[in-house]
This record gives C-alpha cells, structure tokens and sequence, in this order.
C-alpha cells in the first residue's frame, strides 16, 4: 500500500528513519529552504527518486493546499508485534482506549520528547490513518519505537523481561507525586472512559493517581495523562542525575 505524505516535518521524519519504504520525493522547484534542500539531499544520498513539480501538480499530488512545497510518496512503516523484541531499557508506556488519530500524534509527540523508548500499542490497523498521525505528532510517531501486543502478551513481555508495571488506576494507588520510578518500567494508562482493562490491573505491581488540584472526579483524557506521567518520571530521572553529580 502506498500513502502520501507532505510537509517538511514528516517527509524529513520518514526519510531520516527509513522505518517506512520511501518510493518518490516531490518538489515545487520554486521552494528554496534550508529544510527542503536538506531532505532533498539526504533523498539523494539514499538514492530516494527526486522529481521536480509545479505548486498545481502538488496540490493535486497531495489532495491539500498545505504541503509546503514538498510532498513524499512512501510504503507506510509496518508496526512489529511486542514478542518480537528484545527488552526495552527505560521509560515504556502502554496506552489502551485511543480510538482517534490526532489524540495518537498527540500522544506519540508527548513521548518521544520525554524519551520514552517503547510505546505499546492493543492490537489495530492504524495504516489508514498513518499520515494523519506523522502530521499531529510533528514527526515523532514515525521516530518512536512502537509495537502491537494484546494485553496478555504485555503482561507476558514484562514479566518476561522483570519490568515493573505502573497503572494509572485510583484504587489501591500511591500519589504518582510522591513515588519513584524504577529506572526500567511500563507505565499503562486506559481510556477515560472505559480505563485499563481487568488483564492489566491484576498484574500491576503499583496503581498511581494524579493528585488534582482541586475537586474534580472525572479523569483526564489518555493523552493529557501521557503526558503528565511521562514528564513527571522525567522530571524525577533529572533530578537525580543532578544528584548524583553533585555528589560525585
């Protein structure tokens, strides 16, 4: 199947990544960036086709008026299913209930920037919906490491692998503000409405809560979640580098 792409951000992600198959890299001859003669030149150096169209055929090339003057014919990245890899050193996250594409970019962009190294997906084909997801993630959903697993094989994976599982679920939970990660962990966050699956919580080893700041009982969409945990056990790994530097 091949997918059109356009845009400096996600042409650059996929050429750079080569996790996806490039085909053809179109260009309006009239466009003359720094970041277009840069992914122009790293095409060429992977012996990717440059060809060379007017704004008009552009246009039509990529059914949309915002291309910015380039636009990338690629075979989509095929995801790898979880039992397939080895193990995942670090911050790792497992993401359930996320039915739209944008809220996926958002998710992925959120990660990547925090460093996580593995974000494991339930079972779905997103090819579909591919473009959609590079342009709201700024590129990063093509640059992070991403598997599929159904909720038996995660918890195969981690226990597999002696990783910690952390669930974003109220019962039996400690503050996340208060807690401290293990240096290799998974972090699961559910949907809000419908939360983790039964599968999940019975193999957390530790439930965390966002404490609010004020009252409020309704929890946070997935992606705002992401990105509260994500940063939170960034912030945390920070502060202990810092530390322990001073220290040494």
């Amino acid at each position: 199947m091949e997918a059109i792409y356009q845009g400096t951000i996600s042409c650059k992600a996929i050429i750079e990544e080569a996790k996806s198959e490039p085909i053809a890299l179109y260009v309006d001859p009239l466009k003359k960036t720094k970041d277009i003669a840069y992914i122009i030149a790293i095409a060429k150096q992977k012996k990717i086709p440059v060809l060379y169209k007017t704004r008009k055929e552009l246009d039509a090339l990529a059914s949309s008026k915002s291309h910015g003057g380039i636009v990338l014919k690629a075979r989509p990245r095929s995801l790898p299913t979880l039992s397939t890899l080895s193990k995942k050193e670090g911050m790792l996250f497992y993401v359930e209930g996320v039915e739209d594409p944008y809220n996926l970019g958002s998710i992925c962009r959120t990660l990547y920037a925090a460093g996580c190294n593995l974000l494991i997906l339930p079972k779905r084909d997103w090819t579909n919906a591919y473009s959609t997801i590079l342009k709201a993630s700024a590129g990063a959903f093509e640059r992070l490491e991403i598997a599929m697993a159904s909720e038996k094989e995660v918890v195969a994976y981690l226990q597999e692998h002696q990783i910690p599982l952390y669930c974003a679920y109220r019962n039996n939970a400690l503050s996340m503000a208060s807690f401290s990660y293990e240096k290799t962990n998974c972090i699961a966050i559910g949907g809000a409405l419908r939360g983790l699956s039964r599968t999940i919580l019975e193999a957390s080893d530790q439930n965390l809560y966002i404490e609010y700041g004020r009252e409020f009982r309704n929890a946070l969409d997935s992606a705002s979640a992401v990105a509260v945990f994500a940063f939170d056990e960034l912030s945390k790994e920070k502060k202990n580098e810092n530390q322990s530097r001073k220290t040494s």
